[in-house]
């Protein structure tokens, strides 16, 4: 088998049976396909379009961990179908047949599943939820609905029960406008970015306003209160941790005071 063909039908098959996330804010009239476009799948995987185009074409030779983490993201692939995309093509840095010790995904995973039940959300830079663990979608539930990986921010600014869900929902309006305009800051020539802060803009007259206002002040920690529709008011808190090496990368962290009512509260949640 030719792995390089294999890993272009691979990736054009996936492509086409991905359907278009509601938060992606990608357009849904007058598409030819019904899955995703070669440029809408290197938008969510933070890669040239050019780029992407090669790799269903059979013309690229290696893949970093870094563009692998976003194929992952982009066509919501399984552990098994990450595998296999791996087994397909070099990874830089991952000798053939070694386990991906430079791929951040893999001890970010391991991390996760070790956390149990105390809900954990990976974002990337556009603040979409790269990975979480089955505490952290019984916690978000709305956002899970129609992707595997919801933006967080269009969540805040498009679904109006948004509102409802975060208690002092602006503080937190803001802090994703404030996320957004310091990702653009560090990676200021990201089309994927750039994008998604353009659609924002066209969608939400608020995020707009919001986002003319260059305000910058960021929480990595604090306490969020939600009004959860299955087990009512939470007092969470909140921690984000950086990667080494990752700065792309944030990890969310969401713990309640033991004895608390949210304690309790989110017991029932994960045992329901």
């Amino acid at each position: 088998m030719d792995a390089r063909g294999e890993l272009a039908r691979f990736l054009r098959a996936k492509r086409e049976q991905t359907p278009v996330p509601p938060d992606s804010l990608f357009p849904t009239e007058g598409r030819r396909v019904a899955g995703l476009r070669r440029e809408e799948v290197a938008e969510l995987a933070l890669i040239s379009a050019t780029y992407y185009t090669k790799l269903e074409r059979g013309k690229v030779h290696g893949i970093s961990a870094a563009v692998l983490d976003g194929l992952t993201s982009a066509l919501a692939l399984t552990p098994q179908e990450r595998a296999y995309v791996a087994s397909l093509i070099p990874i830089a840095g991952i000798a053939a047949g070694s386990p991906a010790h430079d791929d951040p995904m893999i001890p970010t995973a391991r991390l996760l599943r070790a956390l149990g039940e105390t809900p954990a959300h990976v974002h990337n830079e556009r603040a979409d939820i790269i990975a979480t663990n089955p505490a952290g979608r019984a916690l978000y539930p709305y956002h899970f609905e129609h992707s595997e990986h919801p933006n967080t921010i269009a969540f805040l600014f498009l679904d109006p029960r948004a509102q409802q869900f975060f208690v002092n929902w602006k503080q937190w309006a803001d802090q994703g406008v404030f996320f957004l305009r310091n990702a653009v800051a560090g990676n200021p020539r990201s089309r994927s970015l750039a994008t998604l802060v353009g659609r924002l803009r066209e969608r939400s007259t608020v995020f707009d306003e919001a986002w003319q206002s260059h305000l910058v002040a960021f929480q990595q920690f604090g306490t969020r209160e939600l009004n959860h529709p299955v087990v009512g008011r939470l007092a969470i808190d909140f921690q984000g941790l950086q990667p080494i090496g990752h700065d792309r990368m944030r990890i969310v962290v969401y713990t309640a005071e033991p004895g608390s009512d949210t304690a309790e509260r989110l017991t029932r949640l994960l045992h329901s």
